[in-house]
């Protein structure tokens, strides 16, 4: 198997969360979501990382998440203020 990021393991466990919801978010937004995801888990601990429960999470977590998101892309990273917003939406999940 090809190595993988931590981020992008979370953004498959929330594509198998999501089931045909996933269908519905545009290739930019899943693009944008990685970023974003990618971001954040170079700010979070390995561990706690590692309790945040992906498989869990809902179309409106992902879109919440994704409501920081606005500029972000190839070259353009979120704001520390994004980051610090999205980690606190993965940290509150349960």
């Amino acid at each position: 198997m090809p190595d993988v990021t931590q981020a992008e393991v979370g953004r498959r466990l929330m594509q198998q969360s999501l089931g045909k919801e996933w269908k519905t978010l545009s290739q930019s937004e899943i693009q944008i979501l990685g970023h974003l995801l990618q971001c954040t888990w170079n700010t979070i601990d390995q561990n706690i990382w590692d309790r945040i429960p992906f498989a869990s999470m809902t179309k409106a977590d992902v879109r919440q998440i994704l409501s920081h998101g606005e500029g972000v892309g190839p070259g353009r990273n979120p704001s520390q203020e994004s980051v610090a917003e999205v980690r606190k939406i993965l940290t509150s999940l349960s």
